[in-house]
Parts: structure tokens; C-alpha cells; sequence
């Protein structure tokens, strides 16, 4: 199905630091690891990102990007259902699976990993994962490598498990520390 909607103006781009600079710099933000996962007529196609950032709860919003060449961002401008699977603290074979990164067998295979059907959507949700969101993109933005994907949830399933985190080119798992003041 062509959806309607277009891809929005591409983001004009900043010249004014290095792309070596700019990766290193970015090695210090921490952030979640996930993996996105798209339902397409020849079957599902998974892929791990670090760039799942809540937007808005009202109405609830989330974003994710990817990179233009991946066959995931190629499937979602057929379609605009998607889901994000947060992967659980121990679960960072499952990120370098399907990003690719396998020491043996086929990376992005989501044959590979167990997947269970949600009864709320149809949808397969990453088992063992801390949080799988299941939702509809709104808009899509071009933003130099990569497309901005804006995604009004529809369904979470919440496992209540830490998150597998990624930090200067490694996985951590968060360590609590109770609110000051």
C-alpha cells in the first residue's frame, strides 16, 4: 500500500563540524538499544537502532531513525506499521544479530530469535524484550543518512526489565541511583 503522506523537505545540513568529530562526540551519549521490526509481504524485517526517543504523550508520539539504505526504512514508505522491541540488559546478541555483527548463521534473520504474537494487534513481539511499541508512522523526515520516522503508538507491551543500554561502542546495563532532593 503507497501511503499518502510524503516524505517532508530533507533538513538543510550544518557544515560547521567534521563527520569524525561529530561520531566521536556522540560516542558519550548513551542510549537505548532497540530493535525495529516491519511486516512486509515477503515477511519481517528487523534491524537495531539506538535512536528511539519519546516525543509527546499526548497525544503519545515516539521517534526512531533509520538509515536510508536499510531495507527497513525502504519497506516503511509501503507501509506504516512498525513496531520497537527494547531490548532487556541481556540481551546484546540479539543487537549485534540484527545489526548485522554475527559470528555464525545470516545477520538481520529474524528466523533466529523467538518472536510471540501479540493478541492485541497480530503483531510478533520480541520475547524476552524490556518493551515492545507497536504504532503507525505520522511523518517522515529525510535528515542527511538517515529518515526520521515520527510514530503514533498503538500498543506496549511492558516487561518491566532494565534495558540493554550503548556507550562509546559497548552495551551496559543501567545502575539505579535514587532522586536527589
Amino acid at each position: 500500500m503507497a501511503l499518502s503522506r510524503p516524505f517532508a523537505a530533507p533538513l538543510s545540513t550544518n557544515q560547521g563540524v567534521g563527520r569524525d568529530a561529530f561520531i566521536a562526540a556522540m560516542r558519550g551519549v548513551a542510549a537505548t538499544v532497540s530493535v525495529v521490526t516491519v511486516s512486509t509481504p515477503g515477511g519481517r524485517l528487523a534491524l537495531t537502532v539506538s535512536s528511539l526517543v519519546s516525543i509527546s504523550a499526548d497525544p503519545p508520539l515516539f521517534s526512531v531513525c533509520i538509515n536510508r539504505r536499510s531495507p527497513v526504512c525502504v519497506a516503511l514508505q509501503e507501509t506504516d506499521a512498525l513496531s520497537v522491541h527494547v531490548l532487556a540488559h541481556d540481551q546484546h546478541p540479539l543487537a549485534d544479530h540484527f545489526a548485522g555483527r554475527v559470528r555464525e548463521g545470516v545477520g538481520y534473520d529474524v528466523a533466529s530469535a523467538d518472536w510471540l504474537d501479540s493478541p492485541a494487534t497480530g503483531e510478533a513481539i520480541l520475547k524476552g524484550a524490556a518493551l515492545s511499541i507497536h504504532g503507525h508512522v505520522e511523518q517522515r523526515v529525510e535528515a542527511g543518512s538517515h529518515c526520521l520516522f515520527i510514530v503514533a503508538a498503538h500498543h506496549i507491551a511492558d516487561e518491566q526489565r532494565p534495558p540493554l543500554l550503548y556507550w562509546d561502542r559497548s552495551y551496559a546495563s543501567p545502575t539505579p541511583h535514587a532522586p536527589t532532593a
